[in-house]
């Protein structure tokens, strides 16, 4: 079965000032013209941000994360205070960068259990199970430093897991869950933004203990997949149901499964196991007209028939160029895949104002102009020159 997204043509079409945004974003996921791409943030660090607006704000990377985390260790009314002022830093940040599209960023929005020094943090019990997090500003990382559980022996951790994922599947789906969060980002920013939605991942990670099993417990690594499906599907048939039509669905999903040279497991492992599970995904949201979102950076190419054509993902995000996963060669290969921002994150944040424009404007030549979304492959990073992101931003 292949993709709810059409050839790629070029019929007439209005012109890009009458455009809205939410007409230029479902052209070109029908692979029609625009005239002018529709503009995506897969996340910009807040000191980015923060720069380009002029005040401190609150937008992604780690100190988005440790932001949220500090704000919960203060209190429930700490943190709904410094959510509100997120929303608002992201509404800021979208209508300064003229952006088409808004995705609610990666958060942690979690209460720690205790709150260590400035910058770390316990969750989990301190005398059991837990994990230890720490910010680092000069990095701008955010992560676990620390992590207390119980060691994994045989297979008893993972027929586990496994039970406990099917077993929340038996159990009554409170449909109005995913359905309010994604109602609320379409009343706060849908008139200004077309609002895609994160979720249906399926993705076996990089956790050692889980590539082992991908090999020695395949029918277990299978059907843990599979319990993944049926979770994005459900989470997919809520969304489909606050669809405005003609308007489609954009769900982002996937998992990070490759390095820049390879996928992290074989192509055997990923059909034998993983595809089935992307197949039942991708095949249904398909189905209720949703436009679904492969990410993951690394070199996908030999992965790439079997996402983009056997299961259909219509579109893909975090298309690392730097690991040879370039707009021509997709576009030549694909012709009806939705391309998610390529240019690369290192580039934008150490080459010139001058080459950031001449390499976005690249991207969308071996678009031939269509099915892209200009933008960075992945997070605009910490550190990145604010004139390099309006640059980029500047070609359409």
């Amino acid at each position: 079965m292949t993709s709810h997204v059409s050839e790629p043509h070029a019929p007439s079409a209005p012109s890009s000032a009458s455009m809205t945004r939410h007409e230029r974003v479902a052209r070109t996921l029908r692979g029609e013209q625009t005239g002018r791409a529709p503009a995506y943030v897969c996340g910009i660090a807040s000191s980015v941000a923060s720069a380009i607006l002029g005040r401190t704000a609150h937008t992604g990377g780690g100190e988005l994360r440790y932001a949220e985390v500090a704000a919960w260790a203060a209190g429930e009314q700490a943190h709904a205070d410094f959510e509100g002022r997120m929303l608002d830093d992201l509404q800021a940040i979208g209508r300064a960068l003229d952006l088409d599209v808004f995705r609610m960023p990666w958060r942690m929005n979690s209460r720690p259990a205790k709150r260590i020094d400035e910058y770390t943090f316990l969750f989990g019990e301190e005398d059991g199970v837990h994990s230890i997090w720490r910010y680092k500003p000069q990095s701008d990382d955010f992560g676990a430093v620390k992590t207390v559980r119980p060691p994994r022996v045989g297979t008893s951790w993972l027929v586990e897991e496994v039970a406990r994922a099917e077993a929340q599947l038996a159990e009554p789906f409170d449909a109005d869950a995913p359905a309010h969060e994604f109602a609320a980002e379409q009343a706060r920013f849908g008139r200004e933004f077309f609002v895609v939605a994160n979720g249906g991942g399926i993705s076996v990670g990089y956790d050692p203990d889980y590539l082992m099993a991908l090999s020695e417990e395949p029918d277990l690594m299978r059907r843990l997949m599979l319990a993944q499906a049926e979770a994005g599907i459900r989470k997919g048939e809520a969304l489909a149901r606050l669809a405005e039509k003609p308007s489609p669905v954009v769900l982002l999903g996937g998992g990070d499964l490759a390095d820049t040279k390879k996928p992290f497991y074989s192509p055997e492992a990923f059909r034998a196991v993983v595809l089935p599970a992307y197949v039942r995904l991708v095949h249904r949201l398909n189905a209720l007209g949703i436009h679904y979102v492969f990410r993951s950076d690394g070199n996908l190419w030999k992965l790439a028939q079997m996402l983009f054509e056997e299961a259909g993902c219509g579109g893909f995000g975090e298309v690392d160029r730097d690991a040879s996963m370039n707009a021509g060669a997709l576009r030549a290969r694909f012709p009806k895949l939705a391309i998610w921002g390529n240019l690369s994150s290192a580039f934008l944040a150490g080459a010139s104002a001058g080459e950031v424009k001449d390499e976005a404007r690249r991207i969308l030549d071996e678009c031939g102009g269509a099915g892209c979304f200009q933008g960075c492959s992945n997070l605009i990073v910490h550190g990145t020159p604010p004139a390099n992101v309006e640059a980029l931003f500047s070609v359409r």
